[in-house]
């Protein structure tokens, strides 16, 4: 499998990476977010740039973009702005969005950058590869907060995004039920079986639980944890999951 590698960070192998999401509105609560990734030491971080309320103390995106990089030091960022057609805080133009995408990537601030490939999907290849083109990788992501698709929706919809020349392919689903994690662990195992590509699959809310600390043995290769708050339903904590994830981690070499 090609891994992803990020400043010292292998993404791709071994346990699930935990990424902590940063969802502050302002500077003190994201002043408070870092002090708790510093403490909880996560692997990545995520800035949701959508929670952010720029502009109502002077300070621009950049300016904030700057100081969370400089903070994080040798973490990887992920610079993410989630759309409120796929559970984000802000509606926002395709326009603007690329805009707002290639130039955090031009900065050399960030890491990684998420793309919802089914915002304007004839425009995807290009803005993933222009991303590209400026240094970073490209996190292909799409989510569902009103339902699970089947296995098979699941995979095309990971197919496409690899297709489009994303870096790691990511899906997120709400379950109804328990009986929900079901496509989502035979799709995990199946596009790890066939894709080289890192995968990232979850299930949210309290029926989804068990799909953020199954990575290791079904293929998905980062899972979100939460830090001073969740940025999703059914995030753990990052401090539980990191004991979680190593104790499954034990088990798995003890049984090889």
């Amino acid at each position: 499998m090609r891994t992803v590698t990020v400043k010292n960070l292998v993404i791709g192998q071994g346990m699930p990476k935990i990424c902590i999401p940063i969802t502050g509105k302002n500077r003190a609560e994201i002043e408070q977010d870092l002090e708790i990734i510093r403490s909880m030491k996560p692997d990545l971080a995520e800035w949701r740039v959508d929670c952010y309320e720029a502009g109502k103390n002077g300070e621009t995106i950049w300016e904030m973009l700057r100081t969370i990089s400089d903070k994080l030091g040798e973490i990887p960022l992920l610079f993410t702005f989630r759309t409120r057609q796929e559970g984000g805080e802000k509606e926002i133009l395709y326009e603007d969005y690329v805009k707002l995408l290639e130039k955090a990537a031009r900065t050399g601030l960030a890491d990684l950058m998420d793309v919802e490939v089914f915002f304007q999907p004839e425009e995807t290849k290009a803005l993933i590869k222009s991303l590209q083109e400026s240094g970073v990788f490209v996190v292909a992501s799409n989510h569902h907060f009103q339902r699970t698709p089947d296995a098979g929706e699941l995979q095309e919809r990971m197919r496409y995004m690899d297709e489009c020349g994303a870096d790691i392919l990511k899906m997120a689903v709400m379950p109804q039920g328990s009986l929900d994690l079901c496509p989502v662990l035979e799709a995990t195992i199946q596009m790890h079986q066939e894709c080289e590509k890192p995968i990232v699959t979850m299930s949210m809310g309290a029926s989804g639980v068990l799909s953020r600390i199954w990575g290791e043995f079904t293929g998905s290769c980062i899972t979100f944890a939460a830090g001073r708050q969740a940025s999703a339903p059914g995030q753990i904590k990052a401090d539980e999951m990191r004991s979680v994830l190593e104790k499954l981690h034990q088990i798995k070499e003890r049984k090889n």
